[in-house]
């Protein structure tokens, strides 16, 4: 029996759940588990394929439980400090990380899917249809609260970045530009209004969307618009910060998080 830890928020979550399809792919005769189902939000979500929605039911978080109580695991440890590689699961073993990398659902080869409720996207569409089907759009993802004292740093980006991006985009006049955050009075304190502006606060589920179905959307050092971004149906074009978390250290953390899916842009004060 093999097992991935679910920890984290949604954009986590969702790295993990790819990690486990990815594992399972390796050793098909192998009992594979998600440890903690009950701490995602990921299955309230998204329809996850193969067999992602059973791991949302309460029969699979007790059967869990069970599981790691009275089983004796080995538990390995992944460090996002190296590039992600070619893993052999190892019998009887949970494993704990994070996984920020599409390598690992590159492997897959679109064997997994993971798409939006139909529920959440019906809700999506009611409030937002006549502004994406009416016009170009630009949806901009500013993360502050807990990144400003994360581990005791302060990890946000600097907002002269988001400012900075938005200035390179030609006929942005053209564009509905929608702002989401978790922290928009100070959004809109930094980005005067504007006839084109619109500042959006929703439910999580919402924001994702807002993100995912932008023509063009920058997005900060986030999970959650990371996945926003990539999983979108359109040809869009991403702008994400350099080197994610390392943007202050001038190197790339963690390894494996820049897709070559979108443009990476350099964090200037």
């Amino acid at each position: 029996m093999i097992g991935v830890e679910y920890k984290g928020r949604l954009g986590n979550q969702l790295f993990q759940f790819v990690f486990y399809q990815y594992l399972k792919s390796k050793k098909r005769s192998t009992l594979f588990f998600l440890q903690n189902p009950h701490h995602a939000s990921v299955t309230k979500y998204f329809d996850l394929e193969p067999d992602g929605s059973n791991t949302g039911t309460r029969f699979y978080e007790i059967f869990t439980r069970l599981l790691v109580k009275f089983v004796k695991f080995k538990h390995i440890y992944m460090q996002n400090f190296v590039g992600p590689r070619e893993i052999l699961p190892q019998d009887n073993t949970i494993y704990h990380g994070y996984f920020q990398t599409d390598w690992y659902l590159n492997q897959l080869k679109g064997r997994i899917s993971l798409k939006v409720k139909e529920k959440y996207f019906k809700d999506f569409c009611s409030k937002f249809d006549p502004i994406f089907k009416n016009h170009k759009t630009i949806v901009i993802h500013i993360r502050r609260t807990d990144y400003l004292s994360y581990g005791k740093r302060d990890i946000s980006l600097p907002v002269s970045h988001f400012q900075a991006q938005l200035k390179t985009i030609a006929d942005i006049e053209t564009y509905k530009v929608i702002f989401v955050s978790d922290d928009m009075e100070f959004v809109k304190k930094e980005f005067p209004k504007q006839p084109n502006y619109i500042f959006s606060s929703n439910d999580e589920i919402t924001d994702f969307q807002l993100i995912q179905h932008a023509d063009i959307a920058i997005i900060s050092n986030s999970t959650f618009a990371w996945w926003a971004a990539y999983l979108s149906p359109k040809n869009n074009y991403v702008i994400a910060p350099k080197n994610w978390m390392g943007f202050r250290l001038g190197r790339s953390h963690p390894k494996g998080i820049m897709t070559e899916k979108f443009y990476w842009a350099e964090v200037t004060d």
